[in-house]
């Protein structure tokens, strides 16, 4: 499996303005500010709230006060905000000890979450329109899922024929330690939200700054929602038009400043 690069940052936000990177010192001179997303996600779940991080850190390296953190890393020409994994996310954790300073995660470690994932939004389509809505997963992982749910949807012999390609295609894609972290913490915030329906007092579980500039970032970019009852009415539609060819598969001090972690050097990932 191919290492990620090093391309995201820690970033503390102070409340009166300005920002503060978090900056590893090693052995040998090392001075790193920038890391694979699991080892920020290994650093940050030591922890149960950003608020107690940035005192631990605080006590360390002085200078993490008033103000909040989030993961920030540049893509197209700007700077994409990410949030934080805490303690409480246990299973997204356990995935980044497994696969730390890797992008890419063993298939076998993930074709069951996958099933369990088709299961849960064939039971609850607003939880996938969530996801897309508020960008949780990229543009690869909704095609990919669009494609295989329309071939699923379909009776055209051609669709279910091929139906595997787009399947191998569709894992490929949850093999992307960043797509299943997405769908994870976007599983996190649906739930609040939508327990926040009935509790009003939930709500204030995602009152912060943070939480806030990501959770509103779709009314900033083009909606990319994905209406299930919509593409089923297109499915027939669609499989009548298909020219498909059999094809070969395609290419298809706490544990908080332990050095060991960050000390080998990272391969860009191959796509």
């Amino acid at each position: 499996m191919a290492k990620s690069v090093s391309r995201y940052k820690l970033v503390f936000h102070y409340n009166n303005g300005g920002t503060r990177d978090f900056t590893f010192f090693g052995e040998n001179g090392e001075v790193r500010n920038k890391f694979t997303l699991t080892e920020i996600d290994v650093f940050t779940s030591n922890f149960s709230s950003s608020d107690e991080m940035a005192r631990a850190l605080n006590s360390v390296f002085p200078g993490y006060k008033d103000g909040y953190f989030d993961i920030e890393y540049s893509a197209g020409g700007s700077v994409k905000p990410l949030e934080l994994i805490f303690k409480d996310m246990t299973f997204i954790r356990a995935l980044a000890l497994d696969n730390i300073r890797k992008s890419v995660v063993p298939k076998q470690a993930i074709m069951s979450y996958m099933r369990r994932f088709l299961a849960d939004i064939k039971d609850n389509p607003e939880f996938l329109k969530f996801l897309f809505e508020r960008r949780y997963t990229n543009k690869y992982f909704r095609d990919a899922l669009s494609y295989y749910l329309v071939l699923k949807n379909s009776d055209d012999n051609d669709a279910q024929r091929v139906i595997w390609q787009a399947e191998a295609k569709l894992c490929k894609e949850f093999c992307r330690y960043k797509t299943i972290r997405g769908i994870e913490v976007g599983r996190r915030n649906y739930e609040i939200l939508s327990r926040s329906k009935d509790d009003p007092s939930v709500a204030k579980l995602l009152n912060s700054k943070v939480n806030t500039k990501i959770l509103n970032r779709s009314k900033d970019e083009p909606s990319v929602a994905f209406d299930m009852r919509a593409e089923g009415a297109k499915v027939e539609k669609r499989s009548s038009n298909l020219k498909l060819k059999k094809q070969k598969l395609g290419d298809g001090q706490m544990a908080l400043f332990d050095a060991s972690i960050y000390n080998e050097p990272t391969v860009k990932r191959t796509k």
